[in-house]
């Protein structure tokens, strides 16, 4: 659900959807599974995190891929890539949203 509002928050250019979509994101339960476990040290709860995380991350870039390429043919895609695509996409806020 989150991602598709992302996706379409780029397409449009919306920074305000792009946003709005990290409210709704279920992703940040398995962050905090991997930190409580740390704090706990139960290996299991860390590897299931883990595991939960990646499939949650690549969910979003197939749903991603899925929406680019059902947006790919019509108007709103002219003028690809819009602000919120060039901004969101450098190398400086992919190493900041790493951390």
């Amino acid at each position: 659900m989150f991602s598709i509002v992302a996706g379409i928050g780029l397409a449009i250019d919306s920074a305000t959807t792009v946003i709005s979509s990290m409210l709704l994101s279920p992703i940040i339960g398995p962050v905090l599974g991997m930190a409580y476990g740390l704090i706990i040290q139960d290996v299991p709860l860390i590897k299931r995190s883990m595991k939960n995380e990646i499939l949650s991350i690549l969910l979003c870039i197939v749903l991603g891929l899925i929406i680019g390429a059902c947006c790919s043919w019509t108007v709103m895609a002219k003028d690809w890539p819009t602000n919120e695509m060039i901004t969101r996409g450098t190398p400086t806020t992919f190493y900041a949203g790493i951390a």
